[in-house]
């Protein structure tokens, strides 16, 4: 449900509406398969209203996926902010956000399948680093939070000192991204074997085991 925000102008609201009407068409038929026109209908305005606001469908899609990442960082807020939470040990938060992955592939399969369109929509379009930069930002929204956990970690001596943090964090992100892209996928050749969730638990479990002080 969209919040109307203090300050905010009737057009900014529109735009806001249009841009949830936008993510849930995505999340429902992919990037490539939903028009303009099919967003103008769904919001109830004119298509000349949209390139009015947006000027292009790659504008209006990297609103929509700004937005469906903020709307994930809200929805498992509560994993981290809680006093349990904060009770844990660092590599204890770390293996609870970790489990954000599985929950998310379970649960939100469409949010896993737009962003890989999200990315081949990218490199289709040639959008420049610039025109993604508040996309970019809402990605990262999630490594403070994987960034405290760590740090709480070094602290209290549950977790082991690496080089890289960021790149640590990125590593597994992506690792964890492209798997379950690929289990949404299903099997292509025998040799794929899927079993549930199998592949992603070992990976996070790997990914944890790396981390934990010996």
């Amino acid at each position: 449900m969209m919040l109307e925000k203090p300050g905010k102008s009737l057009k900014d609201l529109r735009e806001d509406a249009i841009v949830y009407v936008a993510a849930e068409l995505f999340l429902q038929s992919g990037i490539e398969g939903v028009k303009m026109t099919d967003i103008a209908e769904r919001a109830e305005v004119g298509v000349a209203t949209l390139y009015r606001y947006f000027g292009t469908k790659e504008a209006l899609v990297v609103r929509a996926g700004g937005l469906l990442w903020n709307d994930l960082h809200t929805l498992f807020r509560s994993v981290y902010e809680n006093e349990d939470f904060h009770a844990c040990t660092g590599m204890e938060q770390i293996a609870r956000l970790f489990g954000v992955y599985r929950t998310l592939f379970r649960e939100q399969p469409g949010f896993i399948r737009f962003v890989g369109n999200f990315d081949d929509f990218v490199l289709r379009s040639k959008l420049g680093k610039e025109e993604l930069r508040e996309y970019e930002q809402s990605v990262l929204n999630f490594y403070p939070v994987f960034l405290g956990a760590y740090e709480t970690g070094i602290r209290d001596g549950s977790v082991r000192p690496i080089a890289s943090p960021r790149l640590f964090y990125d590593a597994v992100c992506h690792a964890v991204m492209a798997l379950t892209q690929k289990l949404l996928r299903g099997e292509i050749i025998a040799a794929d074997g899927f079993d549930d969730t199998a592949e992603l638990d070992l990976l996070l479990d790997l990914a944890a085991r790396y981390l934990a002080a010996e």
